[in-house]
């Protein structure tokens, strides 16, 4: 990963701190595993959006912020060192990371730390020439994005199907 992202730690903001400035739009990334690791929203940033963030405490969970954020400590942050880089690509890596932290098998005992990150491997689509083929890692999300949707849609109908036919008994 080392040579994909410029990997560094968070300017780490105390809590305390953010509270001063009061709740506004920015988010506050902490090293929690859900809620793409927010655990609020403040009139403060640190850090510039359009990049990743992985828990190196715990379990190593990688997310994309896409907004300006503050974080709190033990927050890793991996910004491209590639271009483009944008929300489809950024999501192709974080499933990626997020499988590769279960197979490395991060734990409080065994962090993700900035060495580690540097040295892991991650699979990546490359074209014929050895270059990587971030359109193709585009595309793809986009289409499983798309097919999210419409199975959304489908489960959507039926639900409002059952509760027609529940109605009218």
């Amino acid at each position: 990963m080392g040579e994909l992202f410029e990997i560094s730690g968070s300017k780490t903001t105390p809590k305390l701190q953010l509270e001063k400035y009061g709740k506004g739009d920015y988010p506050y990334i902490t090293t929690q595993a859900t809620n793409n690791g927010v655990a609020g929203y403040y009139n403060f940033w640190t850090e510039k959006g359009n990049c990743l963030t992985i828990d190196s405490a715990v379990l190593g969970t990688c997310f994309y912020q896409a907004k300006n954020f503050s974080a709190s400590d033990h927050v890793e942050i991996l910004r491209p060192k590639f271009s483009p880089f944008n929300r489809y690509i950024a999501l192709y890596f974080v499933t990626t990371l997020n499988r590769l932290s279960l197979c490395y098998g991060y734990s409080y005992a065994h962090k993700r730390s900035q060495r580690a990150l540097r040295e892991e491997i991650c699979p990546l689509p490359i074209s014929k020439n050895g270059t990587i083929t971030f359109d193709l890692i585009e595309h793809f999300i986009k289409a499983l994005e798309k097919q999210r949707i419409e199975k959304v849609k489908v489960m959507g109908v039926q639900e409002i199907e059952t509760y027609t036919q529940v109605i009218v008994q």
